[in-house]
């Protein structure tokens, strides 16, 4: 069930990202035993979301991974996560022929129907030394279109988003929770379990053989997943972080992880049980909309 509308304008907007660049002989064959994605069946020009784990299975990043080169991977994610990311990843390299190099870059995000601002090539542009200087990767929001220009600080951007109307970081945070995805260090926290963000069926992968913190997944993926999953919400009444919600018979269902004013209506993610159906109550008796993520 979808609880958002199709977003019908377009808008863009600059965030910071954390962009880590890994590049070198074995960086397909390191990472795809690093991380949840299916590194090595990606083609030049393709971006995946993917988890970072710890070795028992429990989330250290959640982040977008591209290909731009034979032998060159950006992976991006919130601000104030690459560090900790790139420190995990580099923890395991020991003798592996890759070089990390952690930058924050801008995003000039696009979004807006599926059917305009779609990236006619996903490519990305580099400086003298082979190190991209931008990227262009779809934003895997998956109930608008659009796309991302990753831009480091030395990279030469053009005009981007042509058309588009320019909205406040805040609106597109409102934006995010109604039509896009949970964000690390918000709806996603280190220490969580995969299966129960409500992305495990876009991250990770099933049939790629062994990767770190995999047992933890594939376990609890075959016993029927998670206890709980992250879920998108909709409410006539504002919302807060921690708000509990409940079921018909007054028992705890769910905890709202975010909330933001949209179109007079409230938006956001919450993280309830699986039984907890499509509607619960706030303490007040006020209904609140639940539907999955994707």
């Amino acid at each position: 069930m979808s609880i958002a509308p199709s977003l019908d304008r377009l808008v863009t907007v600059v965030v910071p990202r954390d962009v880590l660049v890994v590049c070198g002989p074995e960086a397909a064959v390191y990472l795809h035993g690093q991380i949840s994605a299916d590194v090595t069946s990606m083609a030049i020009g393709d971006s995946s979301l993917s988890f970072l784990l710890e070795p028992r299975g429990r989330i250290e990043a959640f982040f977008v991974i591209s290909r731009t080169g034979p032998d060159t991977y950006v992976a991006d994610t919130e601000a104030g996560i690459g560090e900790a990311m790139a420190a995990s990843l580099e923890r395991f390299k020991l003798r592996t022929r890759a070089d990390f190099s952690l930058g924050q870059w801008q995003a000039h995000a696009v979004r807006g129907p599926r059917a305009a601002g779609e990236p006619a090539v996903r490519a990305s542009s580099t400086g003298p030394d082979d190190a991209p200087q931008h990227v262009v990767r779809p934003p895997h929001w998956p109930l608008a279109g659009g796309h991302d220009l990753l831009a480091s600080p030395g990279g030469v951007v053009h005009q981007f988003g042509d058309g588009g109307e320019v909205v406040a970081a805040d609106e597109f945070e409102a934006l995010r929770m109604a039509y896009g995805l949970p964000a690390m260090g918000t709806e996603v926290q280190p220490g969580d379990i995969p299966n129960e963000t409500g992305l495990v069926e876009r991250a990770a992968s099933f049939t790629k053989g062994c990767y770190r913190g995999q047992e933890l997944v594939e376990r609890i993926d075959s016993r029927t997943g998670g206890r709980r999953t992250v879920c998108r919400l909709r409410s006539s009444v504002p919302l807060a972080a921690g708000d509990e919600l409940r079921d018909g018979s007054g028992a705890a269902v769910a905890t709202v992880l975010s909330a933001a004013m949209l179109n007079d209506s409230t938006v956001g993610f919450a993280r309830s049980r699986n039984d907890a159906g499509e509607a619960a109550y706030t303490v007040s008796g006020d209904q609140v909309q639940l539907a999955g993520v994707f």
